[in-house]
């Protein structure tokens, strides 16, 4: 594994169990099993670093909810559901709209972010005969981000159910108000 792949599954990995506040450099670096100036070669500021870290971890999350291939709507809900607990995401996103405010520069980052994570959304539900039209995913998007910030503030079973309840309900009303695509 090269250095920048073990660096940024040290960070997803230290983001998952410890938190945002946990991605510093020297952390990242020790988890890794480099030193400091070997990680900063890569991610020369935490910001650096944040940003690769959360682009790794959505990826990660695209990758997972790929593999069920085109299981149907209802499948993709509970997969959501089962997922998005045990994901960091959401958290680092947090971070980075945070660092945003005092390194603008960011927010062009995030928009590209955005962009592809949307693209991913819509992979997915084409995958499962759903119509992905830009407000279709903007739904989609927005609810999975909604009940992630949720269930991370609450650290909770209640919120970790919330999530399975609504990302199920939500494939639900989306197959039930006409998005699903007919049959080829």
């Amino acid at each position: 594994m090269s250095p920048r792949a073990r660096i940024l599954d040290a960070g997803v990995d230290l983001l998952q169990t410890q938190g945002i506040a946990a991605l510093t450099q020297p952390r990242v670096a020790k988890a890794a099993g480099l030193t400091q100036s070997h990680l900063t070669y890569y991610f020369p500021t935490r910001n650096a670093l944040l940003l690769a870290v959360a682009e790794a971890a959505v990826e990660h999350v695209l990758a997972e909810l790929g593999r069920a291939g085109s299981a149907p709507p209802a499948a993709l809900g509970d997969q959501l559901g089962q997922l998005i607990p045990q994901q960091a995401p959401v958290r680092v996103m947090l971070g980075l709209i945070v660092a945003a405010d005092s390194e603008p520069a960011l927010h062009a980052s995030l928009e590209a972010m955005i962009l592809r994570i949307r693209q991913g959304i819509a992979a997915l539900l084409e995958r499962r005969g759903l119509d992905a039209t830009p407000p279709q995913v903007l739904l989609v998007h927005a609810a999975v981000v909604g009940l992630s910030v949720m269930h991370h503030a609450r650290q909770s079973e209640v919120s970790a159910a919330d999530i399975a309840t609504g990302t199920h309900e939500l494939m639900r009303l989306l197959t039930a108000n006409g998005a699903q695509r007919p049959a080829s």
